[in-house]
Formats: C-alpha cells, structure tokens, sequence
C-alpha cells in the first residue's frame, strides 16, 4: 500500500499559530511595562485570538485524511499546554483576585 500523506498548508499553519500564541504570551509582560500597560488589553486579546484559530486550524489539519499528522501532533501538544495555561490564568485569577 502506497501512503500518499504528505503535509499541506494546514498542517503549516496550525503550527505557526500554535508557535505566534506562544511567543505572545512569552511577550506579554516586555509588551506591557514597554506601553505603560496602554497595549495590554489588545495583546491579551491577540493571544486568545490566536489560540481560537489554533484550535480551530488543529481541528482541520488533524481530521483531514490526505494530512500527515506528525506536524498536526507536534503543533497539538503546543496549542493544549497554551490553553492549559491560559485557563490557568483565568482560574487563577478569578478565584484568587482580590476586590477592590
């Protein structure tokens, strides 16, 4: 039997999303004490963003069948440990927020 799976822009994409959700969340705090925390709120936004398009881009890419899936499992790994730890941020924070 011949394999005829090789990878194409999904698989590229979901990945690159997956690598530009992380790098955001790596820049957060350089982007927010560089703007005097003006630019926070739209980079926190950038990042939730990316992390839906990743999401949605890894669905397609990993129910496809003419995709390969290492690069879709590669970019899958990434994409569930930002949004474990978003998720953890948000948990975080409204358990543990302090009223004002």
């Amino acid at each position: 039997m011949e394999s005829n799976k090789r990878y194409t822009w999904k698989s590229y994409v979901f990945l690159i999303t997956s690598v530009l959700s992380a790098v955001f969340m790596l820049l957060l705090d350089l982007i927010g004490t560089a703007t005097d925390e003006k630019f926070t709120g739209a980079w926190l936004l950038l990042i939730i963003l990316s992390l839906v398009v990743s999401v949605v881009i890894g669905i397609i890419a990993l129910f496809s069948k003419s995709e390969g899936k290492i690069i879709p499992i590669i970019a899958s790994v990434l994409t569930v440990i930002n949004v474990s730890i978003v998720g953890f941020f948000l948990w975080f924070g409204a358990n543990f927020a302090t009223s004002l």
